[in-house]
């Protein structure tokens, strides 16, 4: 009862809510009631290295305790940038400043205050087909316009050059990319990273690197897309401590990039989270210091998400045979093309992952929350579970096509 409340704002109808985090209380709700193989949300699900523990134990253990409680720099941290500076130099080969350092809530408000910075009422800005549906909604929220630029399995989800030189107009602002990407795990090549700051340059428009994966890699190499020749000037790259680290609930990220950029996104954060949170701060230098980082990655993360990768692509290969399987070279995901399937199973992809959850308590993401070239896929992560559980799983998932065969 009661009176109507006042007229909500046009951006309740702008902005969908994520698919995935909606899929995310669903499960939480499913849970209580039984044992579900999530190979759902893209959370890491190792724990964070034990010296960060020992040092948040030890901040809030030391004698000045107001100190991680009080509020800091709306860029940051000025020790973390620093030490952010010289991590980027030691892995990427680029000089940056703390002045072209910001630290922001993960790479999420690292998304929203970049594409603030640049986009104007109408500007376009280019996304691959399918990719990371982080992106769409604030693009609409900021007034923007979404062009999309298909990408294929049959060739490795790699942007083409002559495809993206056709989506460019006058109106192109910016073109974002996610290397490696989710849901697809492809690591864009060098020559087309080259191609696409080429075509920057010729038409003006930022790059927008969203570098939330970059050191899980298991073949090839991350491109440092703003270390390219020409890159600098018009790149702006997003990272985070939450899939590196094992550290996603402290929320915290960065975004590097030309100074006049970065002034731009710290006059905005201001207004949206006044500054990064201190405490992480202060845990999260300790994981670039010294060889942490690179130990943690190298013995642990890499490793043990490589093993889960390969477990899951045997189980899909062995149990789907008429399904496209790409092997990701890098992040958490396959994205696997089940077309053949949803034909005889009278089913599109999200029936089927709902189903697939109400059957077989299994989570798959459909392919179509990722764009419309996603339909027909699913999103599969092998980080959320241990291997005997993957390969159980893959096996329900095959039970359930063989059962509901029309």
């Amino acid at each position: 009862g009661g009176d109507p409340v006042p007229k909500i704002s046009y951006r309740s109808d702008l902005v969908v809510a994520s698919p995935i985090r909606r899929i995310a209380a669903l499960l939480a709700e499913a849970r209580r009631r039984k044992d579900i193989i999530s190979f759902g949300g893209g959370a890491p699900s190792l724990e964070p290295p034990k010296e960060l523990v020992e040092e948040a134990i030890k901040i809030l253990k030391d004698h000045d305790v107001t100190r991680p409680f009080a509020y800091g720099a709306t860029k940051g941290i000025l020790e973390l940038r620093e030490t952010i500076c010289a991590d980027l130099k030691k892995y990427g080969g680029i000089d940056y400043n703390p002045d072209q350092v910001i630290v922001t809530e993960g790479a999420t408000e690292g998304i929203y205050v970049a594409l603030s910075a640049v986009l104007d009422k109408g500007d376009e800005v280019i996304l691959m087909d399918p990719t990371y549906l982080g992106y769409s909604e604030p693009i609409k929220l900021l007034g923007g316009k979404i062009v999309r630029l298909p990408v294929y399995i049959g060739e490795d989800f790699q942007p083409s050059l002559d495809l993206l030189n056709e989506k460019i107009s006058d109106k192109t602002k910016a073109i974002m990319i996610l290397s490696p990407d989710n849901p697809t795990g492809r690591v864009i090549r060098e020559d087309i990273a080259k191609g696409i700051v080429d075509l920057a340059c010729d038409h003006d428009f930022w790059i927008i690197a969203d570098d939330t994966y970059k050191h899980i890699i298991y073949e090839g190499k991350h491109v440092w897309i703003s270390a390219l020749e020409n890159a600098y000037e018009r790149t702006i790259t997003v990272c985070t401590f939450s899939k590196s680290a094992s550290l996603p609930g402290l929320r915290l990220g960065y975004v590097y990039g030309p100074e006049e950029a970065i002034e731009c996104m710290e006059r905005i954060k201001q207004y949206l989270t006044l500054c990064p949170n201190t405490f992480s701060q202060m845990v999260v230098k300790k994981f670039l210091e010294g060889e942490l980082k690179e130990r943690y990655i190298k013995e642990v993360v890499v490793p043990t998400y490589m093993e889960r990768r390969n477990v899951m692509g045997k189980a899909l290969e062995e149990n789907l045979p008429d399904a496209t399987i790409n092997w990701p070279a890098g992040a958490f995901y396959f994205f696997v093309d089940i077309s053949n399937y949803l034909k005889q199973l009278g089913m599109d992809d999200e029936e089927f992952a709902n189903k697939l959850l109400e059957k077989k308590s299994v989570v798959v993401i459909p392919g179509k929350y990722f764009g419309e070239n996603g339909r027909n896929h699913v999103r599969l992560t092998f980080v959320s579970e241990t291997n005997e559980r993957i390969v159980k799983g893959v096996e329900l998932i095959a039970e359930f096509i063989r059962e509901n065969v029309k």
